[in-house]
């Protein structure tokens, strides 16, 4: 896709939970393109289960793919960023993130941490010239959650509770990104940006019984 649009690209195998493999993917980018200006976090990986019963080499794989990985691949490029006194880092959390996410293992205590490392990020190196932020996407549909989606009766269901009546697009989260990644943002660092089509806020909305808008909730 970025090379139709006349663009550079080229996929480096990483283990980012390895701090010999970050590093390794951070000089094979100064190499290639001798500067780096964005950064974008985004690699996870959800282990369901209840907590009682959840293998500590669970926990171990979510956190360290999606907390320390984000740390890991910041830090390093980061540095790079911090020699140039300019850059954007955007990590990616989940509205999981924000509220619990019962029965998925580790994945909102890690997507938990992940808005604060932003913030962490965002405050530390904003007079450096860095700035770091993190969206949390809501219901969207990725090749980890197809198969969900892939049932009538889940997909209806999601979309239910999503005040614009949809789940996102992923293009629409990737607008996100690189809404913060770009120079229309330069004064914006350290937030959480939701892209839920309104989900965290509408609690209330399902609370049986009330009254909201002047609509009856059943």
């Amino acid at each position: 896709m970025i090379k139709k649009e006349g663009g550079k690209a080229f996929a480096i195998y990483v283990d980012t939970s390895l701090k010999q493999d970050v590093l390794r993917m951070t000089e094979e980018l100064m190499k290639n393109f001798s500067k780096i200006h964005g950064l974008v976090c985004c690699a996870i990986k959800l282990v369901p289960g209840k907590l009682e019963e959840l293998p500590e080499e669970d926990w171990d794989m979510v956190m360290n793919i999606g907390l320390k990985g984000y740390f890991l691949c910041a830090q390093s490029i980061g540095r790079k960023m911090l020699s140039e006194g300019k850059g954007s880092i955007v990590f990616v959390s989940s509205i999981g993130g924000m509220q619990t996410y019962p029965f998925a293992g580790a994945y909102s205590v890690c997507k938990a941490g992940t808005i604060m490392l932003g913030k962490l990020f965002g405050v530390e190196w904003a007079d450096r010239g860095i700035r770091a932020n993190t969206v949390s996407p809501g219901q969207v549909i990725t090749p980890m959650t197809q198969s969900m989606f892939d049932d009538p009766e889940i997909a209806a269901g999601r979309a239910s509770v999503v005040p614009m009546g949809r789940v996102a697009k992923a293009e629409e989260i990737a607008d996100g990104c690189i809404f913060l990644l770009s120079d229309r943002s330069e004064f914006i660092t350290g937030i959480n940006l939701p892209i839920d089509g309104g989900q965290v806020e509408s609690k209330m909305m399902h609370t049986p019984g009330r009254k909201w808008g002047g609509k009856e909730l059943k």
